[in-house]
């Protein structure tokens, strides 16, 4: 049996909120506003955690970067430049926003630093020393490295 889909549905409701807009209702309004939510990268290297947020057009006031039992909380907000009486048809996301990261234990939380130039905050959180990378020597035969080095130093 063959069934008939309606491949035309989602073009319809395009349709339907085309003419609302069209008819006086600003494009947008007739699903859930979107808000602000800022694009974040994570990345790790030996000494650290970095996290990055797109953050364009907001300042230093606008954002909160706290720690709580493990979690690091970034809060911040957008706020819309116009006034009351405009109505954005098209326009950027506004509204308040919060993100959280949940750290590893082997970060040292007393030493966060954050940064914002060019419209990216970026959040540094370094790595306590036992937990970057260390070289561990080789022993020669049975007697540790270190034995054998005295050995031949001493005599």
């Amino acid at each position: 049996m063959l069934t008939a889909l309606n491949s035309f549905a989602p073009f319809e409701r395009f349709i339907d909120q085309m003419v609302d807009d069209v008819m006086g209702k600003p494009i947008g309004s007739s699903v859930v506003r979107p808000t602000f939510a800022p694009h974040a990268d994570v990345r790790a290297n030996d000494s650290e955690l970095q996290f990055s947020l797109d953050v364009p057009g907001l300042k230093q006031e606008d954002l909160e970067i706290s720690v709580e039992n493990g979690t690091l909380t970034i809060k911040g907000e957008r706020k819309y430049a116009g006034t009351a009486e405009e109505r954005a048809w098209i326009g950027r996301r506004y509204g308040a926003f919060e993100s959280s990261f949940a750290l590893p234990d082997y970060v040292d939380t007393e030493k966060i630093s954050a940064s914002l130039a060019d419209g990216v905050l970026t959040v540094r959180v370094p790595k306590h020393e036992r937990a970057k990378p260390k070289r561990i020597n080789i022993s020669v035969g049975n007697a540790p490295l270190e034995h054998k080095q005295l050995n031949e130093a001493g005599g």
